[in-house]
């Protein structure tokens, strides 16, 4: 079970996010997850992903799983930067597994005046 993060929304991975990612492979992993999970599966990936982000240091892996619906996770924040205007990013490799799938993207998310972290792009 993770602990209670900031409220993140299921939508927030989804077309400007596809976008957002560099490599060819980061979008088509980005607009596989977004079809192939239900909104609560993304909404537990997301809070994973912002829990790691807001708390590990760099080459520290979270592992995650929903026993509902099988799926698990790994985010490994990889390493931190600013972006042109200012922001502190963070590189990170994140993996999930469901249904006998299993996809790894690599991308950046940047902290948000809020404190929350938002896929880069």
């Amino acid at each position: 079970m993770l602990p209670a993060l900031s409220p993140l929304k299921a939508e927030e991975i989804g077309a400007n996010d596809v976008a957002a990612v560099a490599s060819s492979p980061a979008r088509q992993g980005l607009t596989e997850l977004k079809t192939s999970l239900d909104r609560s599966d993304r909404t537990v990936a997301l809070q994973a992903l912002q829990m790691a982000l807001s708390e590990l240091g760099d080459g520290v892996t979270l592992v995650w799983r929903r026993p509902i619906s099988q799926l698990t996770g790994r985010v490994k924040p990889v390493s931190v930067f600013r972006d042109d205007q200012g922001r502190i990013c963070r590189t990170v490799v994140y993996s999930l597994a469901w249904d006998g799938r299993e996809k790894e993207i690599e991308g950046a998310a940047c902290r948000e005046e809020d404190g929350s972290w938002a896929i880069a792009g």
